[in-house]
């Protein structure tokens, strides 16, 4: 039986600052999303250089793309920000990441600049044989584009989703997102927290939120007790 996870009480709301390992080494793989993680390891699945990530918050996107940049020494480009006077010094770095079109391209200042930009620098990068990772909550064909020329280009390359997590990828993602804030977890603890925690990216991290911010204020560890205290299970 899952259970979501609604902390009954946080002592404390501060936002003390957090890493993030982005790393390969870092990445937690499972049947989710190994068909994405291979597509960035350049084993398949681009099209003319471009591919495109999709899935929920919180589910690895930035991460896998990070893995990509890494390898291909490719920028972290915002969609809200392109102009079309800038295109081609974007064009010029041959690997772009665009994260999270879907959200993005609604926030510009200016939409329709920003959209026929993005339309241009598809086309050059395709002229020169650059290469562009784009991600996002959904594929492409649901992403709010008002440009129909740039919709149909986002159309084409090939879309690689991360499913929905199971046991053992959840007790393993707990343990790298409780050591991504200098804790280090006891792997029973994590077994316990991935039964019963709702089976989704976005409620694991508020889970590890919750567990962090109830044990910093009553100086506790995160343990089996403190997460029955927390969480009520």
């Amino acid at each position: 039986m899952t259970v979501a996870a609604e902390p009954r009480q946080l002592p404390l709301d501060l936002d003390w600052p957090r890493k993030r390992a982005l790393t390969r080494a870092d990445f937690v793989e499972g049947a989710c999303n190994a068909e994405a993680l291979a597509a960035v390891e350049d084993r398949g699945g681009w099209r003319d250089g471009r591919l495109a990530i999709c899935g929920d918050e919180g589910c690895g996107k930035t991460h896998l793309a990070a893995i990509w940049a890494a390898r291909e020494g490719a920028r972290f480009i915002d969609a809200a920000a392109l102009e079309p006077r800038g295109v081609r010094a974007v064009a010029a770095l041959g690997a772009v990441v665009v994260e999270d079109v879907d959200r993005r391209l609604p926030a510009a200042p200016d939409r329709r600049a920003a959209e026929e930009a993005l339309m241009h620098l598809f086309n050059l990068m395709g002229e020169r044989g650059g290469r562009m990772l784009f991600t996002g909550r959904d594929g492409p064909a649901r992403w709010p584009v008002r440009l129909p020329d740039l919709a149909s280009r986002l159309s084409l390359p090939p879309v690689f989703r991360v499913g929905r997590p199971d046991d053992t990828l959840l007790s393993h993602l707990f343990l790298k997102l409780f050591a991504d804030r200098d804790i280090v977890l006891d792997p029973r603890v994590a077994s316990y927290l991935a039964l019963r925690a709702e089976r989704s990216f976005r409620a694991v991290q508020a889970t590890v939120d919750a567990l962090d911010r109830y044990s910093m204020g009553e100086k506790r560890p995160v343990t089996i007790g403190l997460a029955k205290e927390v969480f009520g299970w």
